[in-house]
């Protein structure tokens, strides 16, 4: 467990123990910190959500941030909703994370650290705006750091296009191999919604 999140889990931890109302343990919050977040702030008690949040500070909220909360989300088997001005992660149906406009919260350390890599706070804090001729090249990015992408788009170009080029090149250059050209011409479409299927069984599994 990282260190600013296992330190405030436990100062709340006792906290409560010590008969303090949630109210009092909620405003009394102080700043926990060590080399990859800071959480100074409790979101929720039930489930406990915690993290970073700065009245000063101001999240823009648009489409490019919620794309990276929604793969750091899928990456550790989660969903996001969006509730403007919020955007809510679950897991299993159950409320894991947040991010605001003032902040951002998770339920553990490997979520909250994700999310302050992307957003940003503290010592960390970082833009979130994005230039909209960049916003492709970004989602690229991130699209290829998702290993279930990346083994859809392999299995796409090694299962379905190279072979429907190769059978579509055979039938302009070596007609007589299909029987006749008029053969020929409906070969690589038979070949492409064949591996299609193909792939698509395959991905499924």
């Amino acid at each position: 467990m990282a260190g600013a999140f296992k330190e405030a889990v436990e100062w709340i931890r006792k906290e409560i123990e010590g008969g303090k109302p949630l109210s009092t343990v909620m405003l009394s919050m102080p700043r926990f910190e060590d080399g990859e977040s800071v959480v100074n702030k409790i979101f929720s008690f039930s489930p406990l959500i915690i993290g970073y949040a700065d009245s000063e500070q101001s999240i823009e909220l648009d489409q490019e941030l919620i794309l990276k909360v929604s793969w750091i989300a899928k990456n550790l088997g989660m969903k996001t909703i969006v509730s403007p001005p919020d955007i809510h992660i679950l897991k299993d149906s159950e409320p894991v994370g947040i991010v605001r406009r003032n902040g951002y919260g998770a339920s553990n350390p490997v979520l909250l650290k994700e999310l302050a890599r992307q957003i940003g706070g503290g010592k960390t804090r970082q833009s979130a705006s994005i230039g909209v001729k960049d916003s492709w090249i970004k989602s690229l990015k991130m699209l290829l750091g998702d290993r279930q992408a990346r083994r859809m788009i392999l299995s796409v170009i090694l299962l379905i296009i190279l072979p429907t080029i190769v059978v579509f090149y055979a039938s302009l250059t070596y007609p007589f191999l299909f029987g006749g050209e008029m053969i020929s011409f409906v070969m690589p479409i038979v070949v492409f919604l064949a591996t299609t299927i193909l792939t698509y069984l395959y991905l499924k599994k």
